[in-house]
This record gives C-alpha cells, sequence and structure tokens, in this order.
C-alpha cells in the first residue's frame, strides 16, 4: 500500500492476541507460542461515508487483499478477498461492503460492518480461530480491539 495516508498496525484483541492470516482465514493468535505471525494490517479512510463514523478499509496481505462483510444463509459474515484495498479507496460506494465504523472505547475500538449495521468484529473464545462477526446490542471484551502502530 503505497498511499501516503495510509497507516499500518498490529492489531490485538483484549487477551493481546495478535491478528494474522492463514490458509485464507483471519484468525487470532499469540506470535510467541502459536506458530503464527502478527498481520501488519494498513488502514485506509473510505472518503465516501460519513467520516463522523470513522469508516476505515482493512487491507491485509500488503492492501491486497480486504477484509470484507458478506451476507450467508447463517447471516453477515467475514471474508477475505482479493481485491486492492487502493482500488477501494479511490472506489467510493462499492467499498461498503469493505468498510468497517471504527468507535472507540477507551483505548480499545469496536469495529462495526458498514453493510450490517449492528454486527461487529468478534474475536473467537478460543486462540487459531477464525475472527467474525457478531449481532452485539451490547458491547463485550471479545469485540474490543487494540491497533498498535506498525512500520
Amino acid at each position: 500500500c503505497s498511499l501516503p495516508m495510509a497507516k499500518y498496525y498490529i492489531i490485538k484483541d483484549a487477551d493481546q492476541k495478535a491478528l494474522y492470516t492463514r490458509d485464507g482465514q483471519l484468525l487470532v493468535g499469540d506470535p510467541d507460542t502459536d506458530d503464527c505471525r502478527a498481520e501488519k494490517i494498513c488502514v485506509l479512510p473510505n472518503r465516501d461515508l460519513d467520516r463522523a463514523k470513522v469508516p476505515i478499509l482493512l487491507g491485509l496481505q500488503g492492501g491486497s487483499r480486504c477484509l470484507a462483510c458478506v451476507q450467508t444463509e447463517e447471516g453477515p459474515s467475514l471474508q477475505l478477498e482479493d481485491v486492492n484495498i487502493e482500488d477501494l479507496y479511490k472506489g467510493g460506494e462499492r467499498a461498503t461492503r469493505f468498510t468497517f465504523f471504527q468507535s472507540s472505547l477507551g483505548s480499545a475500538f469496536r469495529l462495526e460492518a458498514a453493510a450490517c449495521p449492528g454486527w461487529f468484529l468478534c474475536g473467537p473464545e478460543e486462540p487459531q480461530q477464525p475472527v467474525r462477526l457478531a449481532k452485539e446490542s451490547e458491547p463485550s471484551v471479545r469485540t474490543e480491539f487494540y491497533f498498535e502502530q506498525s512500520r
């Protein structure tokens, strides 16, 4: 990701386990004990949605894959898609399903799927399990994430 406004983060859950990718899935694990490497996530704004809600795009693997909200028979689901974050940044409206509204809770953040209001990025109960979307009316520790700036 070469755009000057791009920022890179290591994103961790409330247990300080980092997000990483393996076999096309976004998982949570401890790089020291779970044989994984924390993913550097490229974050860019979605300029076409309400800026007051802090709409962001999340690019993984150097910005070549992005986290998306897709509708399935079971309801909204997370998916990694082969789409360049810079194209989404320039593309506007079609980027809504790749957009998450970032709201702060003290030093933590919650990420609500723009395409699925009320559904939030949610860490798994167990390490090395996929991150998912969860319907939530009240904040829970599983939907809190911490952003550590990275290079």
